[in-house]
């Protein structure tokens, strides 16, 4: 059986414009997209395709649904080979419950056709100011290639210009680009970065967002430029590319970002740099240009290599001035003040949400539920749509497998207990397995519990595997080498080690420490800690942008959440936030509680319509765009 994950993976990446344009040829009609039906002898086209609900219908068969339903109709499949056809065309790999599948590449061959013709070079020198020298070097090609075309619907094979990817001089990818600036790689092909044998035996590196701008740098003598093969997008942007090219980036040391300067490049400009470590990055602009090839269009050669050789640090380490940080000021003020990153639940987002590059304090007295209220905080937050992948440091959590039950009870909605009822099947537990594993990381160094050796795995995680969150849990498992230092400068300073890093990598910290002994009121309940209480340190309070003390009421049973520090007023407020504990599957509520599989109900928008809702909404809306 395969995992549900990976079918979920697959289901909400295929497009479906996409996967019925490898088939037929579509034409633009309003929002959606319109051909003649490929199940029947139609003259008036009645199969309809929706982008926005991802489904298609075909009104003259009554066929309808996703993109396994075509391909199961079209292709005459069942439906596991449609989603083998799915896994293979968006690189994504489908896994079954005894072990994870690699993705099988498609290798193209390589028929090194780099005959070009008079039309294309002329238009490269005109257009681009790029030479033929520059295209045949860097092994350009042109050809006849079958293009979805989503401007006007009308797909077919042209004539089109052809960016090869390789490897050690092995084709690993082709991408195809029409003169009507349509783009497709090749469906199977391993996603790489383009361009990357120029950067053997070097330590420095050029990174920009399109092929175009590799060729435009390569005019201009400098040759050690590579491009991601897919630009920055709006929402969340897809780096397989990057976890798949990381290896052949491992010698350089130094890295020149030269992406687009508008707001989807500075965006991908700041992740591509917390990936690769700030550090080891700096970051160009081509004046009042958006990239290397408009300001070699408008500027000339020696523009573009002024323009690299006056690569900025990243200001984030050391002194600087507005002037700085200009472009960050602008999209803070275009787009407003980020928002930070909620769990979904109003209860919490309404007070406080959280921002990668900062630090959030977790105290409370033993036994109340610190660790398990964080378990449940970083689950919500990875289940959002930022993604948020997280690194554990949890000795209190120790074994693994028992803070990895806890994980799962939470994501399931079931107990992992055998004496439960209501108990994780294997199926389910198959399914918490393969998510983990992708999602949460869990660190015990061998040599030392040093804050040293914590960060320095936390700084490979996130350049393989993009986490944006670490915990430590708690500050006393850490082995503190203080020497003669007082110990309150010891925690400060410490502190201040973990607040760079966070500031520098853009990932944050959840640190759990204990109070000092806490006394009670008057009716003999324990008084409900604050971060003064920490033991040994008021730097515990000032050092954090976030505090959170956690208070478990064993009379009434509820569990209050005392949001005591949020850093700036738009992040949140102080408050005090009443919650219950649901002992079965460690998650928390307000009113009733929620125990669906979140594995499977969270985040899916791309669910199915059966045919029945399907034509009950036609008639309802009685609109000629039945979508």
């Amino acid at each position: 059986m395969y995992s549900k994950i990976s079918i979920d993976k697959i289901i909400d990446t295929a497009n479906i414009v996409e996967v019925i344009g490898d088939y037929l040829e579509l034409k633009k009609n309003g929002a959606n997209y319109i051909c003649l039906s490929p199940f029947s002898n139609e003259k008036s086209p009645s199969f309809i395709v929706s982008p926005s609900k991802n489904i298609f219908k075909c009104f003259s068969t009554g066929k309808g649904g996703d993109s396994i339903t075509f391909l199961m109709e079209y292709k005459k499949v069942n439906y596991i080979d449609s989603l083998k056809l799915l896994s293979e065309k968006y690189i994504i790999p489908l896994e079954n419950e005894n072990n994870t599948l690699k993705p099988k590449y498609i290798r193209p061959v390589w028929k090194n056709n780099t005959l070009l013709s008079d039309k294309l070079i002329k238009w490269f020198e005109l257009e681009r100011k790029i030479t033929q020298n520059t295209l045949i070097n860097l092994k350009i090609s042109e050809g006849i290639e079958w293009m979805p075309n989503k401007k006007t619907g009308i797909s077919g094979n042209i004539n089109t210009l052809q960016f090869n990817y390789f490897i050690d001089n092995e084709l690993i990818n082709t991408k195809y680009r029409d003169s009507e600036k349509n783009f497709k790689l090749i469906s199977g092909a391993e996603l790489i970065m383009y361009n990357l044998d120029s950067i053997k035996n070097i330590n420095t590196c050029i990174i920009v967002e399109g092929e175009m701008d590799v060729l435009a740098l390569y005019d201009c003598g400098i040759k050690n430029a590579i491009s991601v093969p897919n630009g920055a997008t709006k929402g969340k942007n897809n780096l397989t590319y990057l976890n798949n090219s990381i290896i052949y980036l491992e010698h350089i040391s130094n890295f020149i970002l030269a992406l687009d300067n508008d707001e989807n490049g500075n965006k991908l400009k700041d992740e591509i740099a917390r990936r690769l470590g700030f550090e080891n990055c700096k970051y160009v602009t081509f004046k009042d240009c958006k990239d290397a090839n408009d300001c070699l269009i408008k500027y000339g050669k020696q523009a573009v290599i002024d323009c690299i050789q006056e690569a900025k640090e990243f200001p984030i380490i050391g002194v600087f001035n507005s002037h700085d940080i200009e472009t960050e000021i602008l999209d803070y003020y275009n787009n407003g003040l980020p928002e930070g990153t909620g769990i979904n639940i109003s209860e919490i987002d309404n007070n406080i949400k959280f921002h990668q590059g900062y630090l959030t304090m977790i105290t409370g007295i033993p036994g109340h539920g610190k660790s398990e209220f964080l378990d449940f905080l970083l689950i919500r937050l990875n289940l959002s749509e930022d993604n948020w992948k997280t690194a554990y440091f949890s000795p209190e959590n120790h074994p693994l497998q028992l803070h990895f039950s806890k994980l799962a009870e939470k994501l399931i909605g079931k107990s992992f207990d055998k004496k439960n009822i209501n108990r994780i099947n294997q199926i389910e537990l198959k399914y918490a397995i393969d998510y983990c594993s992708e999602n949460f990381y869990f660190i015990n160094p061998e040599e030392d519990f040093s804050i040293n050796s914590i960060l320095s795995r936390v700084k490979e995680l996130i350049k393989r595997k993009g986490i944006k969150s670490f915990v430590i849990d708690a500050w006393n498992k850490l082995d503190h080498i203080r020497g003669n230092k007082d110990k309150s400068d010891y925690i400060s300073e410490t502190l201040d080690i973990i607040t760079k890093f966070c500031e520098r990598n853009l990932v944050h910290c959840f640190l759990v420490a204990h109070p000092k002994k806490m006394g009670k009121d008057k009716d003999g309940k324990y008084i409900v800690p604050e971060l003064y209480d920490i033991s040994d340190s008021a730097h515990f309070y000032n050092k954090t942008a976030n505090g959170i003390s956690i208070y478990r009421d064993f009379e009434v049973g509820d569990v209050q959440i005392h949001i005591q520090k949020v850093k700036f007023k738009y992040w949140g407020q102080s408050a005090t936030i009443n919650l219950v504990w649901n002992k079965e599957n460690g998650r928390y509520y307000k009113g009733y509680p929620n125990n669906d599989n979140w594995l499977f109900f969270e985040n899916k928008s791309n669910i199915p319509i059966n045919n029945e809702n399907f034509l009950n909404d036609i008639v309802i809306n009685n609109d000629i765009d039945p979508f």
